[in-house]
């Protein structure tokens, strides 16, 4: 009896080692950085509530079961200094209680926006009590001497204030929820930078950018030279690649050096937010990008110093404690923005897209398979997931249905070149490669088409999506032409396989033309909520794959 007793005590222990387990950030077996939570991947199929709908409970209480309905697993909503401590030492952490507790009702995780200091290069969202003391918190300046409405990221009385009330959040987060792990990341501010000028014109600025440029920024630039931007690294090159200098001697006089130095001091500000948060309960940290408009790449159109695609690496060499970088992609190349945070190991995360108010309603289906399969990512988040636009026969709550079905394979299948994706963005055509085979994708339909292809074993794919037609290729010689053995339609039921129905003929391009997502009769049978999983087992023969399926008839 003593043993099952000792026995029984340790495995206690050890569960209540694992349940506490913070959720935190690995790299798997094939170097992807996964999301664990309670030790197991977790990828986010969220969506980012509008700016104000998080600020009372009861603006709140109708929202949850709708958010619910969408097949959502998290949501990101914004924590508000001003409301979190309206007067100096004073906190207030009811909306904070209230919307965990609401969470956990709902079986949905959270992910907390810090609006601190800045909200889109903005200081709306600061307390009463900082906005009205200017010479305490100065503001930045205009080349002019005039007051932007902008708080100063040189001030350390903010950086020590907005660390201090972050810090406070998450010393109560860890208290009533460690172990229960609703809030699962944090977003340290909210695209920060400057608008309107490259860089702050105020004294305090002035005097900072003719001093001496930090020795760990200097180093950083000697040991990691091969993976900076060259644009980067031209300019120091140009300048005599100097050890030593004010921030124009090292980078020159012109709007990248004032980037730069716009860069590294919004960064060890946001370090500093980060690491306090840190030293009470060590959660994810991350930033937010706005990105740049490849239209007009001007600092100061875009908010000068925040942790764009441009200014990635001095985020890096300046704020070790915040875990990476987050882009906010409401841009027409969707693809090439992904492209451009993901490298030094920064992770893909997207925590706002598709853009309402430029009229796009309809592209978050194809973004979230898009951006969860082609660039195994930590999540994906449209924005406004409140609005009416999102209602319950968006399709958006169909391609989270079928994504969560997926997932597990999905993070079995994070690194390992098998998995891939696909989304109409500027051509109708687009091809995708695996190891044997390759694979043609055309889309024909009169909405946006997507999808994703797991290879799983040598001749069987998975595919799922929606509005594209595939037609796969062998790279075998000598067989270099493909039938298509077996098409099945279906789902996952408890990680097993079951097939709703065997695809053929018509509904599958007569069986030797391709793969049709959706495999209806009619093309205008489709519609954005037909999302499709498929089977298919390819047979290599001799001979081409043949392509015209008209020519059967």
């Amino acid at each position: 009896m003593k043993k099952i007793y000792c026995f029984s005590l340790v495995f206690f222990v050890y569960f209540l080692t694992i349940a506490q387990e913070k959720p935190k950030l690995m790299r798997n077996s094939n170097g992807v950085v996964q999301l664990m939570i309670e030790e197991k991947p977790y990828v986010i199929l969220g969506g980012e509530l509008m700016n104000s709908s998080a600020s009372t409970l009861e603006s709140m209480k109708p929202k949850w079961e709708k958010l619910k309905k969408l097949n959502l697993n998290t949501v990101l909503l914004p924590v508000a200094w001003e409301q979190l401590e309206p007067n100096e030492n004073e906190f207030d952490f009811s909306i904070v209680k209230g919307h965990i507790e609401q969470a956990r009702k709902h079986n949905l995780k959270l992910v907390f926006l810090w609006f601190g200091s800045w909200k889109n290069a903005s200081s709306g969202y600061a307390p009463h009590w900082v906005l009205s003391d200017t010479k305490r918190f100065p503001r930045m300046r205009s080349a002019n001497g005039e007051n932007r409405p902008y708080l100063s990221n040189f001030s350390r009385e903010l950086m020590v204030a907005d660390a201090k009330a972050f810090k406070a959040l998450m010393s109560y987060i860890h208290k009533i929820d460690r172990r229960q792990q609703t809030v699962i990341m944090c977003q340290i501010e909210n695209e920060v930078g400057l608008k309107g000028d490259s860089r702050d014109r105020s004294s305090m600025a002035n005097q900072l950018f003719n001093s001496e440029v930090p020795k760990a920024l200097l180093h950083y630039l000697e040991t990691k030279e091969k993976q900076i931007l060259p644009e980067i690294i031209t300019r120091w090159n140009e300048n005599g690649k100097k050890t030593q200098g004010s921030w124009p001697v090292i980078f020159g006089k012109n709007d990248l050096a004032d980037e730069i130095f716009m860069a590294w001091h919004y960064a060890k500000f946001l370090e500093n937010i980060a690491a306090e948060g840190k030293k009470v309960y060590a959660l994810p940290m991350f930033v937010n990008a706005w990105t740049i408009d490849p239209e007009k790449p001007v600092p100061g159109i875009y908010p000068s110093g925040g942790p764009n695609s441009r200014m990635l690496d001095i985020w890096q060499a300046a704020a070790p404690s915040i875990d990476f970088i987050g882009v906010d992609n409401y841009r027409k190349n969707y693809k090439a923005t992904l492209n451009d945070y993901y490298r030094n190991g920064n992770p893909i995360f997207v925590p706002e897209a598709v853009a309402l108010w430029l009229g796009d309603k309809w592209s978050a289906p194809a973004k979230a398979f898009y951006t969860l399969s082609e660039f195994n990512a930590l999540g994906f988040c449209p924005f406004a997931i409140d609005h009416p636009v999102y209602s319950e026969d968006h399709p958006v709550k169909k391609a989270y249905e079928v994504l969560g079905n997926l997932m597990p394979l999905m993070i079995k299948e994070q690194g390992t070149g098998n998995m891939r994706g696909f989304m109409q963005q500027d051509s109708l055509k687009e091809r995708i490669d695996f190891k044997d085979f390759y694979v043609d994708i055309s889309y024909d339909y009169s909405y946006q088409g997507y999808g994703l292809i797991i290879q799983l074993s040598n001749e069987e794919f998975l595919i799922a999506g929606n509005g594209a037609n595939l037609s796969f290729h062998s790279k075998m010689k000598p067989l270099s032409g493909v039938s298509y053995g077996t098409i099945q339609e279906g789902n996952f039921v408890k990680n097993k396989w079951k097939a709703s129905k065997y695809i053929g003929g018509d509904e599958a391009r007569q069986g030797v033309g391709g793969i049709k997502l959706p495999p209806v009769y009619l093309k205008e049978d489709a519609n954005p909520n037909t999302i499709t999983t498929l089977k298919v087992r390819l047979v290599p023969i001799a001979g081409g794959t043949f392509e015209n399926v008209d020519e059967l008839n």
